[in-house]
């Protein structure tokens, strides 16, 4: 594996990682299903809301050495 492709592949990883906890907040926002599995929802936005942010933070960082 050269430098690129793990950065790459670093890249990709961060890419899903804030699809993923978008698409669950989208849940919490627009709907209440599996609400009952999580007693603290602003908890849970919080959490989401914080992977949501440093998965762009590192996009960025990563955008910048690719």
């Amino acid at each position: 594996m050269t430098g690129d492709s793990l950065l790459n592949a670093a890249y990709l990883h961060f890419k899903a990682l804030k699809a993923k906890a978008k698409e669950n907040l989208e849940v919490y926002l627009t709907g209440y299903a599996g609400v009952a599995e999580h007693p603290d929802v602003v908890k849970e936005v919080i959490e989401l809301t914080k992977t949501i942010v440093e998965a762009e933070e590192a996009i960025k960082f990563l955008e910048q050495k690719l």
